[in-house]
């Protein structure tokens, strides 16, 4: 079931239904035929919720999803979550399933990713579906359509539009190894457990020297420190406004950022799931390698 863009889909051997996660009947409709849920629905957004559909949609959707789920007989749902829905701190000792989830003083989509794990772990309904959560960390890689918002960020790499970058870093997972780890879930993942799908942790300036040695491109190396950051924020919010373009970075995405924890735990993942994070230097040349073939970059 798609939402509205069907273009990732077109080609597979699949059937494709048009369908809102918030609809129950078209959850119904699709359900009826299934065993087994895997749930990507989501909104991401590093700008806020203005109009209420990110929280609704991470938290109402995966509350249907387990209602509709009971209703058709599914025998398992797979639910990809974020690494976002629990805390960062403490960063003195690894980062893993165990974590507390994030409160309502959350940025929204960290909320609402906790409370729709939180959903659907804590049914207590005797007839529920078992439960996996999957929860990746900045999935990146090849065949992204959009493309995403990271995917956006290594065009502008590329195109040589990025001027300077950000302190702080990230953990890129490659997507075709969440993908794999996904398939092994449905046999493997088991009921009421969390699994981290993590890759590896990169400052920006490292990544930024991945795609230089991958592209041959410049690539800045002027690092701007968080506190400027925040100060540049009311400028760069009345830019966006006045241009009708997104805001080059968020207090979102500065925070993001600056508090990634640098040692995410994927252990369990890989023992039970077979989770293995590839190089991020291999994921970075398929991305541009399949943007080229896609015609969407030079």
């Amino acid at each position: 079931m798609y939402h509205s863009d069907n273009t990732a889909l077109k080609g597979l051997p699949v059937s494709l239904f048009k369908g809102n996660i918030l609809n129950k009947e078209d959850l119904l409709r699709v359900f009826s035929s299934c065993d087994i849920v895997i749930n990507c629905a989501a909104i991401i957004s590093i700008h806020g919720d203005p109009d209420g559909v990110v929280f609704k949609t991470n938290t109402e959707g995966p509350a249907n999803v387990l209602e509709m789920a009971i209703k058709s007989g599914i025998k398992k749902i797979i639910h990809l979550s974020s690494v976002h829905a629990v805390v960062e701190e403490p960063f003195s000792i690894p980062f893993d399933e165990k974590r507390t989830y994030k409160k309502a003083t959350a940025a929204v989509y960290d909320y609402s990713k906790a409370l729709g794990e939180q959903f659907l772990l804590n049914t207590g309904n005797t007839n529920a579906p078992e439960v996996v959560i999957l929860r990746p960390s900045a999935v990146i890689g090849p065949f992204d359509f959009k493309p995403s918002e990271m995917g956006k960020a290594l065009i502008q790499f590329y195109d040589e539009k990025i001027l300077a970058l950000p302190e702080g870093g990230y953990n890129f997972v490659d997507v075709r190894d969440v993908v794999d780890s996904v398939i092994h879930a449905i046999e493997k993942g088991r009921n009421g457990q969390i699994y981290m799908l993590s890759g590896n942790y990169y400052t920006l300036k490292q990544l930024a020297n991945i795609i230089k040695k991958v592209t041959g491109k410049k690539v800045p190396s002027l690092i701007i420190p968080t506190s400027i950051l925040h100060l540049l924020l009311p400028i760069i919010s009345l830019y966006s406004k006045i241009s009708g373009t997104p805001p080059l970075f968020t207090k979102t995405s500065i925070d993001v950022l600056k508090s990634c924890h640098p040692n995410m735990d994927h252990s369990k993942a890989t023992s039970e799931l077979g989770h293995a994070a590839r190089p991020l230097e291999e994921t970075i040349r398929d991305f541009y390698e399949w943007q080229k073939t896609n015609n969407n970059i030079q």
